[in-house]
């Protein structure tokens, strides 16, 4: 079952018409009656699907929504991390009976909602709300748990979603153009099946070998970039950190499925390969997410989201209830798994590439 949803995660990744079941089968997973998908293209107009059940209540949400308030109800989630909190997780219960969005909700026949606004590497932003009626009451705990289980994919799949739009994409040229992003198609032994100008212009991070496959110029990655591939069966997705070479920006080489009928725009192929840039921001990454993007440990994950938040080491091994031996060897760990050298360069690196619209740009906010 869990790997049956990663797949069709990845699958509505590519093929934007699958995104409506593929809601409602998370909506399912979380005991809400359906899910709502908005992305937004920096500095563009958000964009939204919803599963069925939630089609015609959304409707009417986004036509008659004042973006100030849901503005405002957006930031109350980007404060608490990206991660997927419930309405009950945000507000106290006075706050909550007024919010001006929470009203329109329950005059729609909903009321409680789970969402996660994700702050994406490429300056896009997508954003995940679950929604349930008044009369059922909030959602559980383990819904948080089950969403934040997949909340690495849908971030990956949401990147996907922004660049390529939520309409049936045509063509696999225009795939990999629309993407605007460095990409490359592969087949699981790295054998290049497509690749973008964009992508072939970085011969300081990428090269293409004998037989036509493509391979990182940094030793170490490129072996982790072989073992992702050789998982790619098995385990959903991958992403690794990077130098680029000519300026020593950082950058992150993500490694997404072609699942189910995604296939089919790229029938030869078993992943896409994107490379998305880096820039330092002021929110804090959650745990969940640093696992999914950075293959650490739940206790590395931990002790990283505490550094970011601006922990010393002694605070952040206390708060994760470790000494400080052990979180320097965790530490340590860290560095190498995410191609870092010093705590401030960690720092910087891990709270990367997150945009939401500024306070004076309401109209270019998703709406949660």
């Amino acid at each position: 079952m869990i790997q049956d949803l990663t797949d069709r995660i990845y699958e509505a990744a590519f093929q934007p018409e699958c995104w409506p079941q593929t809601l409602n089968d998370l909506a399912t997973a979380s005991g809400s009656l359906g899910g709502v998908l908005q992305v937004v293209r920096r500095g563009g107009v958000p964009r939204w699907i919803a599963s069925p059940a939630v089609q015609t209540a959304f409707t009417a949400y986004a036509q008659a929504a004042d973006f100030t308030s849901t503005h405002e109800r957006a930031a109350h989630w980007v404060n608490r991390g990206q991660t997927f909190l419930r309405d009950i997780d945000v507000y106290d219960p006075a706050g909550l009976d007024a919010d001006p969005s929470r009203k329109m909700l329950i005059g729609l026949g909903l009321g409680y909602q789970i969402g996660a606004i994700l702050a994406l590497p490429t300056g896009d932003t997508a954003c995940f709300t679950f929604e349930r009626p008044l009369c059922d009451g909030p959602h559980s705990p383990g819904a948080r748990d089950i969403l934040n289980g997949h909340l690495s994919h849908l971030a990956r799949a949401g990147m996907m979603a922004a660049r390529l739009g939520l309409e049936v994409a045509r063509a696999r040229v225009e795939a990999m153009t629309q993407i605007g992003l460095p990409a490359a198609v592969l087949r699981a032994d790295g054998q290049i099946v497509a690749m973008n100008d964009t992508l072939r212009a970085m011969d300081d991070l990428i090269l293409a070998v004998p037989q036509g496959k493509l391979a990182l110029v940094a030793p170490r990655q490129n072996q982790r970039l072989s073992e992702a591939l050789a998982r790619v069966q098995t385990e959903a997705a991958a992403s690794i950190p990077l130098r680029n070479g000519s300026d020593l920006r950082p950058v992150v080489v993500h490694l997404l499925p072609l699942r189910r009928t995604a296939r089919a725009l790229f029938p030869d192929g078993e992943v896409m390969l994107v490379v998305t840039p880096l820039a330092v921001s002021r929110m804090v990454p959650s745990v969940e997410a640093l696992c999914g993007l950075f293959d650490l440990s739940p206790s590395e994950a931990r002790l990283a989201a505490a550094l970011s938040a601006g922990r010393t080491l002694a605070e952040a091994a206390a708060e994760v209830g470790i000494t400080v031996k052990t979180a320097r060897t965790y530490l340590e760990r860290v560095f190498q798994k995410t191609v870092t050298h010093q705590q401030s360069e960690l720092v910087a690196l891990l709270k990367s590439a997150p945009w939401l619209p500024s306070p004076d740009t309401p109209a270019n906010a998703p709406g949660i």
